[in-house]
């Protein structure tokens, strides 16, 4: 049997003692040693995610916030466009608007095309040049005074979509129960209208507020139902054909407003008696009026609604 002394007993187990700290040491190191790789591998990761991550802006859907995407110019002779605007993009103080146009010659679709505008803004924001794409023509100073209106009332709407604080809060008009309301196309025919049944699908027809149902029963026609037609809905214009049923007979009344004031009014139907008189509004606004109910009627007389939306003899 072998002894050992205290002071080697001690000795020993000093050297126990020194020997497990120094392992216990290693193991610590090696330990921390592979938590800040594995942390910074995990930073380097995050790192990466947030370097490689696209950050994805809302876009605004300029289209879908104009409130009126089209608008008609005469072009005289017969002739009149129709500018449906189906893509609007934005890029610092310029819009670029692509438009389907609709030719109508004498009353019937005679083309279709597409055109692309671009809406030059300064900074007031007020537009300042508006260039067909392709060519250097500034409509601004190209196009006559009708066309040109047409198009500044556009560019004016257009800023106000792009707006976050005029945003869907345009004025609501005081004269028929809708916020945005469907336009019946034009040409609008008395005999096409009687021969699609009455169809509301094809000619939305709107509740009267009680201002306009004043105005009209204080100009003597007072009746039990009225209904109105939209002709023209844009920014600064509404242009409505009010059907008054009284009795066994039908008045057609057409009236122009601006900025929710009543410019002007007319009587341009009557049905219901032996001698009925019909109607027909082209594209271009100017109105035609017929004795009888039939197709390729001569018109007795014409009257069109002119640029500050009275209507004038034609």
């Amino acid at each position: 049997m072998v002894y050992f002394s205290v002071f080697e007993v001690s000795h020993l187990s000093n050297t126990k003692m020194r020997t497990n700290k120094i392992i216990f040491l290693n193991i610590f190191m090696v330990l921390l040693i592979g938590c800040k790789k594995a942390s910074n591998a995990q930073n380097r990761d995050l790192l990466d995610t947030v370097k490689t991550k696209k950050i994805e802006m809302p876009e605004t859907n300029y289209l879908e916030s104009l409130q009126y995407k089209s608008f008609v110019v005469s072009c005289g002779g017969g002739c009149a466009m129709t500018y449906i605007a189906n893509n609007v993009e934005k890029e610092n103080s310029v819009f670029k608007v692509k438009f389907t146009v609709e030719m109508y010659t004498n009353e019937q679709l005679s083309d279709t095309y597409n055109e692309t505008y671009l809406f030059f803004y300064d900074q007031s924001p007020k537009i300042n040049k508006i260039i067909l794409k392709g060519t250097k023509n500034n409509a601004l100073e190209t196009l006559p005074n009708g066309a040109r209106r047409s198009f500044i009332e556009f560019s004016e709407n257009l800023i106000k979509a792009s707006s976050s604080d005029n945003k869907n809060k345009s004025e609501e008009n005081k004269f028929i129960v809708a916020k945005i309301p469907k336009k019946v196309n034009l040409p609008f025919s008395f005999y096409e209208y009687f021969n699609d049944d009455y169809s509301e699908s094809k000619y939305p027809n709107y509740e009267l507020k009680p201002l306009l149902i004043e105005f009209l029963k204080n100009n003597s026609y007072d009746a039990e139902t009225y209904k109105g037609f939209v002709i023209r809905s844009d920014e600064n214009f509404l242009y409505l054909v009010i059907s008054i049923l009284r009795g066994d007979s039908e008045y057609f009344v057409l009236v122009t407003t601006k900025n929710n004031v009543i410019i002007d009014y007319k009587e341009i139907g009557l049905i219901g008696d032996e001698n009925p008189v019909t109607f027909k509004i082209l594209p271009s606004f100017i109105i035609e009026e017929y004795h009888g109910n039939g197709p390729n009627l001569k018109a007795f007389e014409k009257f069109k609604i002119n640029e500050e939306g009275k209507i004038v003899k034609e």
